[in-house]
């Protein structure tokens, strides 16, 4: 008896994990880091999307300088869990500014439009304040260094 074989076609957007590793020029074991510590997240089909090539070579940008990996991987990971607290918290603030209760309330197709155009207004929000508030802190830190 013969069953029904299914096949899922894997997209050709997106990159698979040697891809990371051939584009990045990076060791598997530091893209498996990135990964691990949940910087980089694959979609359903496990590829990454082009931008993660850019975050991985930041990252050895970073350990070239002296940063070292565990340390790095640690802070990695402490921004991924918090990150993750405020990604929830916009999502409810977008679903109370939409007057939706749960999803069913209104139709998907209508609100995916309206979050794309929220998430480009979050990130600057908050990709604004973290580089100043990287700024200021360190500029401060730095001065205290030198008196």
């Amino acid at each position: 008896m013969g069953g029904w074989v299914y096949a899922l076609e894997v997209p050709d957007e997106g990159l698979s994990r040697a891809d990371l590793i051939q584009r990045s020029g990076l060791a598997a074991e530091q893209v498996d880091l990135a990964i691990d510590a949940g910087l980089l997240i694959p979609d359903g089909f496990g590829r990454f999307k082009e931008d993660a090539v850019t975050m991985l070579q930041a990252g050895a940008s970073l350990v070239a300088v002296g940063v070292g990996v565990s340390d790095l991987a640690r802070l990695a990971v402490r921004h991924a869990r918090n990150v993750e607290a405020v990604v929830d918290d916009a999502v409810d603030l977008f679903l109370a500014a939409m007057g939706t209760e749960s999803p069913a309330d209104r139709d998907l197709e209508n609100l995916n439009p309206l979050v794309e155009a929220l998430v480009p207004q979050v990130v600057a929000l908050v990709g604004e304040h973290f580089r100043r508030t990287l700024l200021s802190r360190a500029a401060a830190r730095l001065a205290e260094r030198v008196q």
